[in-house]
């Protein structure tokens, strides 16, 4: 059985676990100190900042996560996106729920952080409408 919900702080062990392998296979090193910080801490880093942060379980196990967080008054941030690749529609669905997130909350655009989109195929994100704008992946919502 699979899930998406909320993440909480117990969950965070897992989710950078998963981090790790995300970006090792994508021959990367995780850096808590610096482009990975905002993992340490998910209820400030993206709960504190208007923001989500959700988990995909199956089976009781993690097996992808996304997080968003306020950029500005109407653009929000995907700043993380993965699910193992057995996960069949897991990726999609997660960020589907983020960008209906986003409409709820009234932001207007969503960017694609570079760290997101490195790990997510680009036919999911321009099937969502993303399109590249100065070198940066930019979806109207």
């Amino acid at each position: 059985m699979s899930q998406i919900r909320i993440a909480n702080k117990q969950d965070e062990p897992h989710i950078r676990a998963l981090a790790k392998d995300a970006l090792a296979s994508i021959s990367k090193e995780m850096d808590l100190d610096g482009s990975d910080a905002d993992l340490k801490n998910l209820e400030w880093n993206y709960f504190g900042r208007d923001g989500i942060f959700l988990v995909l379980e199956i089976d009781g196990k993690i097996a992808g996560y996304a997080g968003a967080a306020k950029q500005s008054e109407e653009t929000i941030e995907i700043k993380r996106l993965f699910a193992k690749p057995d996960t069949g529609q897991g990726m999609e669905n997660l960020l589907e729920m983020l960008l209906d997130f986003a409409r709820k909350m009234d932001y207007r655009l969503v960017e694609c952080a570079q760290a997101a989109a490195e790990l997510t195929p680009s036919n999911l994100l321009f099937s969502k409408k993303f399109q590249e704008q100065d070198g940066r992946l930019i979806s109207r919502i």
